[in-house]
């Protein structure tokens, strides 16, 4: 194998192999920042286009809990169709630590990768199903923030 760069003290042997040394270091160089710039302007593309997750925080005090069992099924299959993940609550499962009122007694929080999707739930149909099946609920939007 030869050698691209002359050792020191020894000269270029010819134009032929200057320019073949100069190819070879503008391609390891180009090659080399775009992995760089690639990695890093693939990450900051990634963040902006989808930005913190966000977490949807629900709250019901259901009368009759078997009729809204029966309608249960379409939400959930809106909430994993749009990529909502289940985190917590569920029946009578939240409890006031502080202040008033009372808790209800059905709290849910799910998470969604980022407001997009989010959103796509809540005008795909989540916030129909609310005003069909528990119109009194509350739900709250609520961005998450950046792991450190």
């Amino acid at each position: 194998m030869s050698r691209v760069l002359p050792l020191p003290g020894q000269h270029w042997r010819g134009a032929h192999e200057r320019t073949t040394a100069v190819r070879m270091l503008s391609t390891t160089a180009i090659a080399a920042a775009c992995l760089v710039l690639g990695a890093g302007g693939a990450t900051l593309y990634s963040y902006a286009a989808t930005g913190p997750a966000v977490y949807s925080v629900y709250e019901a005090s259901v009368k009759d809990e078997e009729a809204y069992k029966k309608a249960l099924p379409d939400v959930q299959k809106l909430i994993k169709e749009h990529g909502g993940e289940y985190l917590a609550g569920g029946f009578n499962k939240a409890k006031v630590d502080h202040g008033s009122p009372p808790a209800s007694n059905r709290y849910v929080i799910i998470r969604y990768e980022n407001e997009a999707a989010y959103d796509k739930f809540w005008n795909g149909g989540g916030k129909a199903w609310i005003d069909k099946n528990a119109p009194e609920a509350r739900n709250i939007k609520v961005e998450g923030i950046e792991a450190k």
